[in-house]
């Protein structure tokens, strides 16, 4: 049995038609039978109950996961197992089999606040599909029509200093260049950046589920800093945008920790010019933080 759904994780995983892939499979399978006690626990967890079956189908990449080094940077074995089942079972403990089967098992969207820019759909969803699994396991999309502009990819956990449930971001991912369209929505969010806008999503979700601190991964603990040279610098300074949210360095550099709430200027701070362009930006911003609350009691157990 144990054989049986390895070859079917590895060939939904890899095109075993091409040479190439077919060598990554044959990595896989090898992979798989030197931590034989570690692969038996996750697929142990997952033949559990139906609902859990039906999630590897639909996502085989979980048991991927904890074969590469994936997640942050020095990951190990145990720790990637641990990820993996933690989040699920927080999800689980959170959310109705109905959101983890559509997310999971059918590999679709849950869509959490919606708005219109130019009279067309701009949505922020939760999805997971196996583009997304090197950096967690669910995202966060902003979405603009069909084009997802930013995502945030993420894990839910246990902070290891006091137990308490909190969501680790492995990845932020967007346009690599500034474009028309995100200096347009922008303007439309009064002068709120699209990433900031997507990061006050995941904030709303953490605060929708109860969860004091967001934790990030710092540039030096981004999981392909596992392969990447010390002198090559990555695309994106995670670093910089996270001390921008208030970020603070952990004793573990590679991960920052952030309150979710984000901190607003009183009017009396700002200048009388400004205060009607925030006044109108911090609407918006309860807003969202509405609508992801009110999206998620719909699926909460």
């Amino acid at each position: 049995m144990e054989n049986n759904i390895l070859e079917y994780i590895g060939k939904s995983l890899y095109q075993t038609r091409i040479l190439k892939e077919w060598k990554r499979y044959v990595v896989f399978r090898v992979r798989c039978s030197m931590h034989k006690s570690i692969i038996d626990d996750i697929l142990a967890f997952f033949d559990a109950n139906d609902y859990r079956r039906a999630w590897l189908h639909g996502t085989p990449s979980f048991v991927e996961q904890i074969t590469r080094s994936f997640f942050y940077k020095n990951s190990t074995w145990a720790e990637r197992l641990n990820i993996v089942k933690k989040h699920l079972e927080i999800m689980e403990n959170h959310f109705s089999n109905k959101m983890m089967n559509t997310l999971y098992a059918d590999v679709r969207m849950v869509k959490l606040w919606e708005d219109t820019y130019q009279d067309k759909p701009l949505t922020m969803n939760l999805w997971f599909h196996g583009g997304q699994r090197k950096e967690g396991c669910l995202s966060l999309v902003l979405m603009y029509e069909d084009e997802a502009l930013y995502q945030i990819m993420f894990w839910f956990a246990k902070n290891k200093a006091d137990g308490k449930e909190a969501i680790y971001i492995g990845a932020l991912q967007g346009p690599q260049n500034g474009n028309d369209l995100i200096k347009g929505l922008t303007k439309a969010f009064f002068g709120y950046r699209t990433k900031n806008l997507i990061f006050y999503g995941l904030r709303s979700v953490a605060k929708a589920m109860n969860m004091d601190n967001i934790f990030a991964v710092a540039n030096e603990g981004y999981y392909a800093m596992n392969h990447i040279r010390m002198d090559r610098k990555l695309k994106t300074d995670f670093g910089a945008f996270w001390q921008e949210c208030e970020g603070v360095p952990c004793s573990d550099r590679r991960f920052y920790i952030m309150p979710v709430a984000e901190h607003r200027k009183s009017m009396e701070e700002l200048k009388p010019s400004k205060r009607a362009q925030h006044r109108r930006r911090f609407a918006k911003m309860d807003e969202m933080e509405l609508a992801v609350a009110e999206a998620l009691s719909k699926y909460k157990k």
